[in-house]
């Protein structure tokens, strides 16, 4: 039921084993901190205004890299290099990354291989 109740909020990507939910606003940062499970990271922006992410499946270091990204990649941020917070149950952790590519974070994106392309 969890599932199927994350499946209406956010921006959803996945990565081989893990899927990342990024929050639109508020209320969806809200839910996801709320409704995130026990084995759930969930990351958040320390100095700029920005979504709450989810991660869920193996914490491998490229996937808390990658959910850091799409974490930044979504906030104010406008260049440069993102300090993010994360963890299971505190916001304990530090990572600090590159604002990525449009391109690459939409090729992570559920539903990206189905899309037409724009002309």
């Amino acid at each position: 039921m969890e599932d199927i109740a994350l499946l209406r909020v956010g921006r959803h990507f996945r990565l081989g084993k893990n899927k990342i939910i990024v929050g639109r606003n508020v209320a969806e940062n809200k839910f996801l901190t709320n409704n995130k499970m026990r084995s759930d990271f969930y990351f958040e922006l320390s100095e700029v205004v920005g979504p709450t992410t989810l991660l869920q499946g193996p914490k491998t270091k490229v996937a808390i890299e990658t959910a850091a990204k799409l974490t930044a990649s979504y906030s104010d941020a406008k260049s440069g290099e993102v300090t993010v917070k994360f963890g299971r149950e505190d916001l304990n952790k530090t990572i600090t990354v590159a604002l990525p590519q449009k391109s690459d974070v939409e090729k992570l994106r559920v539903g990206y291989l189905t899309k037409k392309p724009k002309k």
